[in-house]
């Protein structure tokens, strides 16, 4: 048998001519747009648009958040002077109180000067007379001279007694069996501090009783003259209190915190 002949693909050649057109086409359209570009650009589509748009948004959304982030600071700004005022006044209640508690600590220390003063002056009015036949002794620089004696009895003179008279019967009086009463007792009180006016007494009292409730607290004030006319002064006293031991309990705690305290009778007028 015969083999029938293979079919061999015949091969086209190019055809120079047809790319030299495809080519020419291309430059042309790209010189054309190159000229329209230049001398016309109006004519062409406008790309800009979009990224301008975008643009505008994102400036938009930047705006929006500093404008948030101002309104932050300006919040944060009216919280910060808050605090400050609040400071400040703060401040200024602790110097105020620190100023009456160094008052009070000062009229403390000046209180014990006065009375020790007003203690040793003596009053030349309220001292007793001299006895008839004794003599006067002088103890001060200031004391009076010694009182003349008038009427003194003789040397060797008899001393003249009383005596009680009888019933009328004549029979010694009868006076029963003695009955003792007990004294009624004083209500105890404490004396924390002295100043020459009432007022002054006032305002150391609302200190003293604010800063030391615990041991306060419970009593009542009252001022009673001490002084005397030369030197006026009057004396803060606290009270009722239950007992002298119950007054130098409160005496000692008052005076580990440097208030002057001591134990008295609770008398004056009321505050």
């Amino acid at each position: 048998m015969t083999k029938p002949a293979i079919e061999k693909p015949v091969s086209r050649k190019a055809n120079p001519q047809s790319n030299s057109v495809a080519w020419a086409i291309l430059g042309a359209a790209g010189l054309g747009y190159l000229g329209i570009a230049f001398f016309a650009p109006h004519l062409l589509p406008d790309l800009s648009a979009g990224r301008t748009h975008v643009t505008e948004t994102t400036v938009m959304k930047v705006s929006a958040d500093v404008e948030s982030l101002k309104s932050e600071l300006s919040k944060l700004e009216a919280d910060m002077s808050g605090v400050k005022a609040d400071v400040a006044a703060q401040a200024s209640q602790t110097q105020t109180l620190n100023t009456q508690v160094s008052a009070l600590e000062e009229k403390a220390r000046t209180a014990e000067a006065p009375q020790n003063t007003a203690s040793a002056e003596v009053d030349h009015a309220q001292m007793p007379a001299g006895l008839p036949g004794t003599a006067f002794t002088a103890t001060t620089n200031d004391s009076p001279p010694p009182p003349k004696i008038i009427n003194a009895p003789r040397v060797g003179a008899p001393i003249e007694t009383g005596s009680v008279n009888s019933g009328s019967n004549g029979a010694p009086i009868s006076f029963g069996p003695a009955v003792v009463k007990p004294a009624a007792s004083k209500p105890v009180g404490i004396q924390i501090a002295t100043d020459p006016s009432v007022d002054g007494l006032r305002v150391t009292w609302g200190a003293l009783s604010q800063i030391h409730p615990e041991e306060l607290g419970n009593l009542k004030a009252r001022y009673a003259d001490i002084g005397t006319a030369s030197n006026p002064n009057f004396g803060l006293i606290a009270g009722p209190v239950k007992s002298k031991v119950e007054a130098k309990k409160i005496c000692k705690a008052l005076a580990a915190q440097n208030i002057s305290c001591k134990v008295s009778d609770y008398k004056g007028e009321e505050l």
